[in-house]
């Protein structure tokens, strides 16, 4: 059974990670798009027709819409980065390998992964609640940011984690002293 869990654990987080490029080349995508269309007179005028608050300059919200789009790429990058670092621990847990340099350096820039991950997405829940009248109706989540509630904890947690494994591996070091 242990076996089929981490087995299970490494293909979830290829499939993950897979999806954060797929991610990184959307958002890249859209930026180029936001580009076109403030070069472009005829895209504009369209968008500007169309904007949920009247009255509001295209202008004003291109910057926070690059910002928007480039927090969107380092959160990618940090999930999969995440991803990569939680599959390399696993992988050394399939081969027995618990107490070691290796693990508690992989648990190290989990992490600092963790930490950047949840600090782009305070940043993100900040920029959506200054701009709440404009995204409204593409922030859902402006209530309750769950995104930033589930990465403090799994922070929290993760820092715990990471604090035993390096009293274990002094437990580890004085054991193997011993014999």
């Amino acid at each position: 059974m242990k076996k089929f869990i981490l087995n299970l654990l490494t293909v979830l987080a290829w499939i993950y990670q897979i999806i954060c490029v797929i991610g990184i080349i959307m958002w890249i995508v859209m930026g180029g798009v936001i580009l076109f269309g403030i070069k472009n007179p005829d895209f504009r005028a369209g968008f500007e027709s169309s904007m949920y608050v009247k009255g509001v300059s295209v202008d004003s919200y291109v910057g926070v819409l690059i910002v928007m789009l480039l927090l969107m790429i380092l959160m990618s990058i940090s999930a999969f980065l995440i991803c990569r670092y939680a599959r390399l621990i696993v992988k050394n847990i399939k081969q027995e390998v618990y107490f070691a340099d290796s693990n508690l350096n992989l648990l190290k820039k989990l992490l600092i992964s963790v930490a950047g991950y949840t600090i782009i997405s305070i940043i993100d829940f900040i920029m959506l609640m200054t701009h709440r009248a404009w995204f409204i109706k593409y922030a859902n989540n402006v209530l309750y940011p769950s995104g930033v509630t589930t990465g403090l904890l799994f922070l929290a947690v993760l820092y715990v984690v990471y604090l035993v494994f390096k009293y274990g591996m002094k437990v580890q070091e004085d054991a193997d002293s011993i014999i």
